[in-house]
């Protein structure tokens, strides 16, 4: 739906692009069989040195007429940075069919995040693929996530999520105060990050990584 800068520019560090009070939303306008709607990414920032502040983007629950079901009106990925050195300010991504997050670019920053995996997906299209809330990609050395909320409510479909976060194993990558939620609905979310944390389920619904 929107997409920033071109791949390979550095960006200015004194002077940063500043992508501010962005609201995003995939869903039909009434009828959800009559106005489908698709997007792989929502937003995609490709240049460095970008500031997000204030950001929900959203594959709708519902329309008009009543709920989605059946991964309709898909949208891929919430948020896909390419760029290095992006700082994110209070970013809500919510209900993409695969990775909500995919994070490629070095050193980048999030400061509160907040995220909730789709309810209408099954565990052969979603759990098994291993699709996670926040993924920092292989290549990353060094990121910081602070303050990072992820909840489930797998409405439709027992689902099991084996991570809500998944990084690479550098030392580079710091992740501070995240917690899983189970909201309501079925299945799990098993471990926060990088199978560390206790499952959040029917019987115990958070769970803080310190």
């Amino acid at each position: 739906m929107l997409s920033w800068g071109t791949v390979g520019y550095a960006g200015n560090t004194t002077n940063p692009g500043i992508l501010s009070d962005v609201f995003a939303r995939v869903g039909g306008a009434n009828n959800v069989n009559q106005y489908q709607v698709k997007t792989n990414i929502i937003l995609q920032i490709n240049s460095g040195n970008v500031v997000i502040d204030n950001t929900w983007l959203w594959r709708a629950d519902h329309d008009v007429e009543g709920v989605i079901i059946n991964s309709e009106n898909p949208s891929l990925n919430g948020l896909v940075v390419n760029g290095n050195d992006v700082t994110a300010y209070a970013l809500a991504v919510e209900h993409q069919l695969q990775d909500l997050v995919v994070w490629n670019g070095d050193r980048g920053q999030t400061y509160f995040y907040q995220s909730e995996f789709p309810y209408d997906v099954t565990q052969q299209n979603f759990g098994d693929p291993g699709y996670v809330a926040y993924r920092i990609s292989n290549s990353v050395r060094q990121h910081s996530l602070y303050g990072a909320g992820m909840y489930s409510y797998f409405r439709d479909h027992e689902v099991t999520v084996a991570d809500a976060i998944v990084t690479p194993q550098t030392s580079g990558i710091k992740i501070v105060a995240p917690m899983t939620k189970f909201l309501n609905g079925l299945g799990q979310i098993t471990h926060i990050v990088d199978q560390q944390g206790n499952p959040v389920n029917q019987s115990v619904q958070i769970s803080y990584k310190c």
